[in-house]
Order: structure tokens, then C-alpha cells, then sequence
């Protein structure tokens, strides 16, 4: 926001993260235009396209790409693609998808991709990721009013010295992150780390069909890293979590407005199947007992 934005930006909002994005925005005093489809509905292109349209003064495109409250992954080429048409910035928030699924920054045209250490990665929480684009870069070059921490040209200069970062980092997160990386290549690259997940996250989705639980978003549009999964008639998702604390399950509550009315089922970082199919196991036990 601070680098690349003199005035306006479009923030596209699936949940409440993608809500976050344009609190940012407006905290760092940026005109902000919403496309907000209807909750558990991905962003459409078309909609977007017409959005662009109708604000042709929008700098940028600030995007969730997996929605976690909402248990929603957008689809980015599309998206990505209608950014690029009419030529403006694109920022992505990956944090729960990087690591998880296939991101192609260069070649969809991404100015600012964002992650961080603790989702699909596996690693504990404290370390950022990202990437800027050369076009990031030199409107960062020109920006005022920047603060220090996050001027992405004062990154790019300690890097080019060599000192790698100019605050002191989460070292033990970059050693963790460097381990991870390497289990990656040594069990078969990004392929083998991306179809881990995907096998886990179906697993985990075949697994509340079978009791009849069904996820939050429209079909086709899941996240392949956590499933939002409505609570049965009658019950709050807030009880399924609790009942399955007890059994020593640690899920996850439904989040924003979806609070009460679903919870959710991560698989990002280690999990072993076998974890899966007792906590499927004991999910299904709950179920049937409501």
C-alpha cells in the first residue's frame, strides 16, 4: 500500500480476510472500491473486469487468494489476467495457499506476492515472505511517505550489499523454512509437495461426506489447504470444535459471520494420514451422537 499506491485501490473480499485487506488500505489513508461477491462465492473475472471498467483510476487489485474463513480459493490466472488488461498492480495475500498450490508469479504479471512461514510451509510463525515485481519497485522508487520497515527500497539496498536483511530476522524461522524446503526436494520437488496436499485435503472431504457434512463455498471453488465445513442442523460449529478438543483434536472454529454456522478442518504444515483418518474416525463418532 505504502510502496506502489498514491490514491485508490480495488480490494476484491470473499471473507474477512480479504475485509482485512482493505483495512489496510484505509488505515494508510487509500480511497477504497470493494468487489465483494456474496459470502462463499468466488471473485469472477467478468466482475472484476467491469469493476476495473467503472474505476478507472484504480492504481492496484488487492487479492485474497485462499479465503480461510471461508474455506475459498479464487481463481487467480483469471483473475490475474484481468489485472493485466487493464494495466494495473496486482497484490496478492498467499498466505494460506503459498506452499500448498501452484503460484506463478512471473508469468501471471504479480507485483506484490505475500506469505509467510507458519502455514503451508510447516515452519512456526514469524518469518514473511515475499516477491515484488521490477514495476513494484520503481513506483516504491518515487513513493513518499513510505515509514521505514517496509520501504521495499531499503530491502532491496541491503540486499544488493549483501547484509540479506536490514532488521536482525527470525533466524531459527529461515533455518526451519530451509529444512522444510530441502524435505520438499528430497521427496520429489513442488509436484509431490502439491499433490501431498491435495491427497490430504480430498481425504479430509470424502471423509464429512461420508457423515453428511458438506464445505461452505460453491463447488469447485474450495480451498485445497482447509475445508469450511457447515455444522449439522441444530448445532453450532463453535460445539463441534469443542467436542472435538476434547477428544484431542485440535480443529479449527468458524471465523467471522461464519462463527456459529461452521468450523473448519486445516491441512497445512505435517500431518500423516493416519492423523486424518482417526480424527475422521472420531468426527463421525460426534456426528452420529448429535
Amino acid at each position: 500500500m505504502r510502496n506502489c499506491v498514491r490514491k485508490k485501490i480495488l480490494c476484491c473480499i470473499n471473507g474477512s480476510f480479504g475485509e482485512r485487506f482493505a483495512e489496510v488500505a484505509e488505515a494508510n489513508g487509500l480511497s477504497v472500491v470493494k468487489l465483494a461477491p456474496a459470502l462463499g462465492e468466488p471473485i469472477a473475472a467478468l466482475d472484476l473486469d467491469e469493476m476495473l471498467s467503472k474505476n478507472p483510476d484504480v492504481e492496484a487489485v488487492a487479492l485474497t487468494h485462499n479465503e480461510t474463513s471461508v474455506g475459498l480459493i479464487n481463481p487467480l490466472k483469471e483473475l490475474a489476467a484481468s489485472v493485466r488488461k487493464h494495466d494495473k498492480l496486482i497484490f496478492v495475500d498467499a498466505v494460506s495457499s503459498m506452499g500448498g498450490t501452484e503460484i506463478n508469479v512471473d508469468e501471471l504479471g504479480i507485483d506484490v506476492c505475500f506469505s509467510s512461514s507458519q502455514k503451508c510451509f510447516g515452519v512456526p510463525p514469524g518469518l514473511g515472505i515475499g516477491s515484488v515485481s521490477e514495476k513494484a519497485m520503481n513506483l516504491s522508487a518515487t513513493a513518499s511517505n513510505k515509514g521505514w520497515y517496509f520501504d521495499f527500497k531499503v530491502w532491496e539496498e541491503d540486499q544488493k550489499k549483501g547484509h540479506g536483511t536490514p532488521v536482525t530476522p527470525a533466524i531459527p524461522q529461515i533455518a526451519g523454512l530451509n529444512t522444510a524446503l530441502k524435505m520438499i526436494e528430497r521427496n520429489g520437488g513442488k509436484k509431490w509437495y502439491f499433490d501431498l496436499y491435495k491427497e490430504r485435503n480430498q481425504r479430509i472431504r470424502r471423509g464429512i461426506e461420508k457423515y453428511g457434512l458438506s464445505t461452505f463455498p460453491r463447488k469447485g471453488s474450495e480451498s485445497p489447504t482447509v475445508n469450511c465445513i457447515k455444522a449439522p442442523d441444530g448445532v453450532e460449529g463453535g460445539a463441534i470444535y469443542e467436542m472435538m478438543r476434547e477428544k484431542g483434536f485440535e480443529l479449527a472454529e468458524g471465523y467471522g459471520p461464519l462463527k456459529k454456522k461452521t468450523f473448519r478442518i486445516g491441512n497445512m504444515g505435517y500431518i500423516e494420514m493416519g492423523d486424518i483418518d482417526l480424527m475422521l474416525d472420531t468426527l463421525g463418532k460426534i456426528v452420529s451422537s448429535l
